[in-house]
């Protein structure tokens, strides 16, 4: 017998809502309780009904697990499949043998099994009868970041191997090694479905010995990368000790759900098996580039552009299904061979970041949008913010008090550099320029001033204690003493001195500065202006732009084109097919640089639509804690974005809500901060990764984060705050002293409202004689502890500094140093 249910005319009382809090809904709905609709009342009308109504949901639901069933299944098992890609990373030692001993034993591994080498990259394909699938195994080299890196984001599975001496290593140098180091980068940035496994605990004798083993490796792995373990379960820690337990991962890589990257997951890849290069008849430093291998992730078009890491941009010629000679079964039914040939007039053009202003006037605005993500009054912009180039105008006689604030200098200096302030951070990275109408002289003067580096020494040689050396406990060496002092950089060391010495001036008096003394006020800060409220306030964002502003592309609605963008139908060449790609007009040193290097992958990322195009794009960065030294702004850094790398010079902003951002001197390591540069064009959802590169060719993970938007209208606004001192008070009234030290800067300024430190506002009345004391009154008395302040704003922008790794170094060598600490 059927449980009785309560249908819908079941009486429903009115709760007492005394004290209680209600719901939006609710609020809204007057209080009132929610009623069924008069058609789902005719439908549970009866017991009947209300029963077959429970059992069509239960028949939905079923049909809806089937039919995704059904695509997973239809996926792995369709008529052409890619193969599983699995990246090998050695965990447990630092030299090669247990990754010979490994493909030792996959070559061996089952008599139905197929093993074929790939005539370029050494991947290792294994096809298993008994699973009706095929494997692609690629060891990934430890010292070769930006190779690791690309492979990983096609892997499918990452098999993070093991072995007994990990417990040893991890004793010895804990998470310090190349291996781990590796492991980082890819744990932020793109880390697929992991799998751990375990080699030579057959040579253990002891249970217990082993049990110790097996929890020091997930105690490692889940302490310092959590989420890659499931459950913290010794049943995860697989061991490859038998031909057994080989099968058995392959079975379980078959099957296991895999992550999808969000990155690569809506575009297509292509990792080369075979390259082949074909001259051009007119030039032979330039021809085709031949490149065979599976398509993943996504349809391959041949009117799209593809990306070289290291390389840039590139066009096809043809896309073409070839003979897969890794597959020793025969070709399924259905499998049909194709060309596809590129259509010239639907390829994008690679001339419109070499000659941008030009190529972007030429092109209708509404290509970027298809027609619609642009507003009509800027289809005369072609795309580009207009840029209004204004003449550098000085400071007349007679002109109004509050005009200073919109006084524009030449459009040869940089708009975001200031003048012979040390505390601008275009003077701090030594590349700014002074005005002309300045003296010279004052090139040398400072606004803060910092105790000299032998000063310094000495204070710490008479302070710090700990670090003396007494007579009778000097080494007996002095050789080892001059060894360790000529290692020492000096120069290296009053750098470094002098940049926490300043970011710690700036954690303590943020965007305070002291008025020169020697350079009049108006002129020092004439691009700066007055804010009522930095909340509320407008600023118009297409106001003074800077030239470059006009090489950039950019979009009326982002996200509404991202949305259409990644709704529509992607074409092409069908995803597992084993296909032969031509990309046209590839420089030979592209083609020698692989051959020489056998080992590197050679990977074809393709390009959604318009990011080949430049724009400026905003990133939010954390830095990460092991990374102690103070990132400032403009200085260049390396970005791993998507499947770009290039160097850039960021400037760093608050990640607040609202549409001005507060501009920030140093990439903060407490909150996350907004890193805004000139680069392609790019649609989030990217990972990114920033690194420091120092002049010995080390590089440093220094922060991690993803794309926010590409948007040029993100107003950063960099503030000083100009201070003084009351001299007299008499209730409300005060004479303020320190701030400005002529007449005429007290004039020019005296519109803008003042604040105090301990929350008072005012306004400037008048100056009193000529060394810059002014009368001002105040919403209240003033303490006579409490500081006066003036703040002041202007838009600031980034440097065009994009430089594409074109020059590719070395494999770096990932040793520790000590720029890092751990």
């Amino acid at each position: 017998m059927e449980a009785h249910r309560p249908g819908p005319y079941k009486q429903r009382n009115k709760a007492h809502k005394c004290g209680k809090k209600r719901t939006n809904r609710e609020t809204t709905n007057g209080g009132r309780t929610r009623t069924t609709s008069i058609g789902s009342i005719r439908s549970l009308g009866s017991k009947k009904g209300s029963s077959v109504s429970r059992n069509v949901r239960k028949n939905q639901l079923a049909q809806i697990r089937k039919l995704k069933r059904e695509e997973l299944l239809n996926a792995r098992r369709g008529i052409a499949v890619a193969p599983v890609l699995i990246a090998v990373l050695n965990l447990g030692s630092d030299d090669d043998c247990l990754e010979k001993n490994l493909l030792g034993r996959l070559q061996s591994l089952d008599s139905s099994s197929h093993c074929v080498t790939s005539n370029f990259g050494n991947h290792l394909h294994i096809e298993l009868p008994k699973f009706r699938t095929s494997y692609e195994i690629m060891m990934l080299h430890k010292r070769d970041l930006f190779g690791s890196l690309d492979l990983v984001k096609l892997a499918d599975i990452l098999l993070l191997l093991h072995s007994s001496e990990t417990e040893k290593i991890a004793d010895e140098i804990g998470v310090q090694g190349d291996s781990f180091y590796l492991l980082d980068a890819i744990y932020n940035h793109c880390l697929p479905q992991t799998v751990h496994a375990i080699m030579g605990l057959n040579k253990v004798l002891n249970p217990k010995n082993k049990d110790r083993i097996r929890r020091t490796v997930l105690d490692l792995i889940e302490k310092n990368y959590p989420g890659t373990l499931d459950n913290g379960n010794t049943t995860k820690l697989r061991s490859l000790d038998t031909s057994q337990d080989l099968l058995q991962l392959f079975h379980y890589c078959s099957n296991v759900k895999r992550k999808t990257n969000s990155y690569c997951s809506r575009r297509s890849q292509l990792l080369a098996e075979d390259i082949q290069f074909k001259p051009n008849d007119n030039d032979s430093e330039t021809g085709t580039l031949l490149v065979d291998g599976f398509i993943r992730n996504n349809p391959f078009n041949v009117n799209s552009l593809v990306y070289i890491p290291e390389f840039g941009e590139f066009q096809l010629k043809s896309v073409e299904a070839t003979k897969n000679s890794f597959q020793a079964r025969n070709r399924p039914s259905g499998y049909e061979e194709f060309i596809e040939m590129s259509d010239p007039e639907l390829q994008p053009s690679l001339n419109e970041r070499e000659n941008p202003i030009e190529t972007l006037h030429e092109q209708e605005m509404a290509e970027l949008d298809n027609c619609e993500d642009f507003d009509e009054k800027n289809n005369g912009n072609n795309g580009v913010i207009p840029t209004k180039i204004i003449e550098k105008k000085k400071v007349p006689k007679g002109t109004s008090d509050y005009q200073a604030a919109w006084i524009i200098d030449s459009d040869e200096e940089n708009d975001d550099q200031d003048v012979n302030s040390s505390l601008d951070e275009d003077e701090d990275s030594g590349q700014d320029e002074t005005m002309d109408e300045l003296p010279s002289q004052s090139k040398s003067k400072k606004s803060v001033h910092f105790a000299p580096i032998e000063e310094t020494y000495d204070e710490f040689d008479q302070n710090d204690e700990t670090e003396k050396v007494e007579p009778d406990e000097e080494e007996p060496e002095e050789d080892n003493k001059m060894d360790y002092d000529g290692e020492i950089n000096m120069e290296e060391e009053e750098q470094a001195l002098a940049k926490f010495k300043e970011q710690r001036a700036y954690e303590m008096f943020p965007d305070e500065i002291d008025t020169p003394a020697d350079v009049s006020a108006r002129e020092r800060f004439s691009k700066y202006r007055g804010l009522k409220s930095f909340r509320t306030s407008t600023w118009d964002c297409k106001e003074n732009l800077p030239p470059d502003y006009s090489r950039i592309s950019q979009f009326e609605n982002f996200n509404r084109t991202k949305r259409r963008l990644f709704k529509t139908e992607p074409i092409g060449a069908d995803i597992g097919f084993y296909v032969r790609v031509n990309v046209m007009n590839v420089p030979r040193s592209l083609y020698e640089y692989y051959q020489n290097r056998n080992d590197k992958p050679l990977i074809l990322f393709q390009l959604l639509a318009h990011e080949h195009k430049m724009s400026v794009l905003n990133i939010v960065l954390k830095k990460v804690s092991t990374f102690s030294e103070p990132i400032q702004s403009k200085e260049e850094l390396i970005f791993h974005l998507g499947c770009r790398r290039f160097a850039a010079k960021p400037i760093y902003s608050a990640h607040t809500v609202g549409d001005k951002h507060k501009y920030e001197r140093y990439l903060r390591s407490d909150v996350a901060c907004v890193a805004t540069i000139y680069a392609p064009i790019t649609f989030p959802p990217t990972p990114v990764l920033v690194y420091k590169r120092y002049n010995d060719g080390q590089q440093v993970l220094v922060a991690t984060g993803s794309l926010l938007d590409c948007s040029p209208n993100r107003l950063i606004i960099k503030r000083f705050i100009l201070s003084g001192h009351p001299f007299k008070i008499n209730r409300r009234h005060a004479v303020v002293r320190y701030m400005f030290f002529n007449r005429e800067d007290i004039l020019w300024f005296r519109p803008i409202e003042l604040r105090t430190k301990y929350g008072r506002r005012g306004h400037i009345m008048e100056p009193l004689g000529t060394h810059g004391h002014m009368k001002c009154t105040f919403d209240h008395q003033l303490n006579s502890q409490d500081t006066v302040l003036m703040c002041l704003y202007k838009r600031v922008f980034p440097k065009w500094s994009y430089r594409g790794e074109q020059n590719v170094p070395e494999p770096i060598q990932l040793e520790q140093s000590s720029h890092m600490e751990i």
